[in-house]
């Protein structure tokens, strides 16, 4: 009389012939979102961009309104990308034969790198969108003298403007620009894509203090990181191991 082989529980997964459980994939669409408004956010940058350049008045208005809610979004979108993009940094897949032959995260100082990356890229991400949501509410005065007035009474308050106008944006680039540094050292982002993220990011940072015309420096920086992004996601996104 033979015996009966035990029946594996429902919803267990069967190891694979190495003994190891394969991944699920739970949290797929989470760090799928992630991966995809990382793209969108610069996208969303651009066009707040593109509604300033093309604004045929200053001081307060629809064109105000609707190009910092759009970068409000966009900044938001950024925080979130960023945990995505530390994810896809963080992982690595080997290949061999056609298959799936190993995978790793980050672990001890390359880890706690890691993680300073993302926070630094987080803090900047928050504070520069929280500068956006400054200038959207001073936005909503009737001229643009009653503007200045409450600009004049928003830097007031010690801090705000160091903190929000001048050092947010900086702390934000240079935060995402680690991450992307960080995935190219460990083989998880293209080199020639990370370069191309970082002269977008220098393009944008010199550009934002331009006069007239050229001033497009900056929007074509932000282009530049809209493509490598795009790139980036889309070449490396599958790379990304379940939690």
């Amino acid at each position: 009389m033979t015996a009966t082989p035990p029946i594996p529980a429902t919803g267990t997964p069967s190891p694979d012939a190495s003994g190891t459980a394969p991944p699920g994939d739970g949290d797929a669409q989470p760090r799928q979102f992630a991966l995809t408004v990382l793209v969108a956010a610069p996208a969303a940058w651009f066009f707040g961009w593109v509604v300033m350049r093309v604004r045929t008045t200053h001081g307060p208005g629809a064109a105000w309104t609707t190009a910092h809610s759009l970068w409000i979004v966009a900044f938001t979108m950024f925080a979130i990308g960023c945990v995505g993009l530390a994810r896809l940094v963080g992982s690595r897949r080997l290949v061999g034969q056609g298959r799936l032959v190993g995978q790793g995260r980050a672990t001890g100082p390359g880890h706690a790198v890691l993680v300073a990356a993302t926070t630094v890229a987080l803090v900047g991400a928050v504070l520069t969108g929280l500068q956006m949501v400054l200038d959207l509410i001073v936005g909503f005065a009737p001229t643009e003298a009653a503007m200045d007035d409450r600009y004049e009474a928003l830097f007031a308050v010690p801090g705000v403007h160091l903190v929000c106008y001048t050092l947010a944006p900086i702390v934000f680039y240079v935060g995402l620009l680690a991450l992307l540094v960080l995935g190219a050292v460990r083989r998880t982002a293209p080199v020639a894509l990370v370069v191309l993220a970082g002269c977008g990011i220098l393009a944008a940072g010199i550009g934002h203090g331009l006069p007239g015309m050229l001033r497009l420096v900056e929007g074509a920086g932000g282009l530049l990181i809209l493509g490598a992004l795009a790139s980036i996601v889309r070449t490396r996104g599958g790379a990304l191991p379940p939690a």
